[in-house]
């Protein structure tokens, strides 16, 4: 048994290689050797001690490790110090702490993962934070150890959806070649959004050489909540039926598999999970509802009359409709959109400011001005939207006033379903204060191709034993995924939808859709004969929406 002594320790890397205190033999692969001392080694290794001490071992397998990673151990073991432990070997060097039993070193190892871990947020590259997921599902497979996946699990479930959803295409990008434990991974960071990975796997079933079910495909549908995603995300949920039913090769026991699953998924389970209808009427009996609440979609024709900039700012000062900041900057920023002459600089913004002050209204979020959308060649409004950031008191950083709605809708669903069907928007809730409670955004669409009927409205339902403040009032906006980044676009001026005099092509303010990719629909604006030639958003077919909240 070797002495008993306090590793770790300094034995002297000097004596790293001395041919004459060599007396244990690493052999790696290809047969490549390397000698240490096995007096050091043991007393850091009790598995090291027992082989040399007790079954005279000098020699020892050491093939599933690389050349950079035994080396670190060896340096470790005879200094103390891990200097030499970086990110390419510290698979090797943890596993080899772990295998050996060098209670120091896995500690050390430990250190060094956590101090990457803590490095993570949402600006974070691909490929830092793919490294620490890697890791933490390697030690948890090879070492069944699961401490640093609940650790790593728990911080990128903390990043914002926007974070969260881009690593998750990117880390499944090739679902095909991706293994069970990077499903697992993202099923468990997705948790209740389960729409993504629905969206993921539509994405990729929809390419042209998939006509069935791959390994991979298969095991991630089987993982999914169909029930949740149809309650969270109907538009998403229903573009996967329609390829699972463009599937040509599916085979018998994944056609029962599909059935099995979608069978669940019904109006009732819907209406049962979400606890409203589209009357704003509770269905649940858990949870408490306030009264529904209107939504100001006004119209903004009238502020295009004015000559100035100026002008326009005093008439949405003055006017009653305005009883918020972002409901101002909405119209101020339409009005940039729409008059590209007009120029912004210190002297708007601070009247602004002054505006704001007089009328007591609380700050923007920041993530609500940095996504909003400046349109192409739009220097002014990109001028607005930076100056409104570098004054003081006009723009707060808080993340736990915003939410983005569960539901998700694609472009080519998108008309149809705001202004032809009735649709509830849930809002997902991430302030541990406000746990138990959920927003909803109900809109109610056109009937009989008559705009007036058209309107959105919102309301909150919560746990019995949850308070919110009562005066809670929350603004609307909608967002755009390209599938790299989110944009967002204000809809509190949009007012009513309108028509061509065809009445079959419909806009809403300055959202527009177009029948065909290579085609644009010149869309007349009903009764205000407006004419937005400078700024449109049209509905892309290909791109995918969702409404975003914001406390006021």
């Amino acid at each position: 048994m070797a002495p008993k002594v306090c590793v770790p320790a300094d034995f002297g890397k000097h004596h790293i290689g001395a041919a004459s205190h060599g007396n244990l033999t690493f052999t790696l692969q290809e047969g490549v050797k390397i000698k240490a001392n096995s007096i050091i080694l043991s007393l850091n290794s009790p598995v090291i001690d027992e082989l040399t001490t007790n079954l005279h071992q000098t020699s020892l397998e050491a093939d599933d490790f690389s050349r950079e990673a035994v080396d670190c151990f060896i340096e470790a073991a005879y200094t103390g110090e891990v200097e030499a432990l970086n990110r390419e070997n510290f698979r090797d060097v943890n596993k080899m702490s772990a295998v050996f039993k060098v209670s120091w070193l896995s500690a050390r190892c430990k250190e060094y993962f956590e101090s990457h871990l803590s490095e993570i947020n949402n600006g974070s590259s691909y490929s830092d934070v793919a490294f620490v997921v890697e890791e933490s599902i390697y030690v948890m497979t090879a070492l069944k150890n699961k401490e640093f996946y609940n650790l790593v699990v728990k911080k990128v479930s903390s990043f914002d959806y926007l974070a969260r959803d881009a690593f998750i295409f990117d880390y499944l990008s090739e679902l095909p070649k991706s293994n069970f434990r990077q499903i697992d991974f993202c099923l468990a960071i997705a948790n209740i959004d389960v729409q993504i990975l629905v969206e993921l796997l539509s994405e990729h079933l929809e390419q042209e050489d998939c006509m069935c079910f791959d390994e991979m495909s298969r095991y991630l549908f089987k993982n999914l909540d169909m029930c949740l995603c149809y309650e969270n995300a109907p538009g998403t949920h229903k573009k996967l039926l329609e390829v699972l039913g463009n599937l040509e090769n599916i085979e018998k026991d994944d056609y029962i598999l599909v059935l099995e699953k979608l069978e669940k998924t019904t109006v009732q389970n819907k209406s049962v999970q979400l606890g409203v209808t589209t009357s704003g009427k509770s269905t649940s009996t858990q949870c408490d509802m306030c009264d529904l609440k209107t939504f100001t979609l006004a119209s903004f024709s009238q502020y295009l009359v004015p000559a100035s900039l100026d002008d326009v700012i005093d008439m949405l000062a003055a006017t009653e409709i305005v009883d918020n900041l972002y409901q101002f900057i909405d119209g101020v920023w339409l009005r940039l959109c729409q008059c590209r002459k007009d120029t912004v600089n210190i002297s708007v913004i601070q009247k602004i400011v002054g505006i704001k002050r007089v009328k007591g209204w609380k700050p923007i979020n920041y993530d609500y001005l940095d996504r909003l959308l400046v349109p192409q060649n739009a220097l002014n409004c990109s001028d607005f939207k930076y100056h409104l950031k570098s004054i003081g008191g006009l723009v707060i950083k808080n993340t736990a006033i915003s939410w983005g709605s569960t539901n998700q809708l694609y472009g080519g669903d998108f008309v149809e379903d705001i202004y032809k069907s009735d649709k509830d928007f849930l809002f997902k809730i991430n302030n541990p204060t406000l746990s138990g409670v959920r927003f909803v955004l109900s809109i109610t669409s056109m009937k009989n191709e008559n705009p007036d009927t058209f309107s959105i409205k919102w309301t909150v339902f919560s746990k019995t034993n949850v308070n919110y403040p009562s005066n809670l009032k929350l603004h609307f906006a909608l967002e755009r995924w390209n599938g790299s980044s989110w944009t967002l676009f204000p809809i509190s001026w949009s007012g009513k939808p309108t028509c061509d005099q065809t009445k079959r092509h419909w806009a809403w303010g300055y959202f527009y859709s177009k029948s065909y990719p290579d085609r644009l629909i010149k869309l007349m604006k009903g009764k205000e004969k407006l004419s937005f030639s400078e700024s449109k958003a049209y509905i892309c077919h290909e791109y995918r929406y969702r409404f975003v909240a914001f406390v006021v």
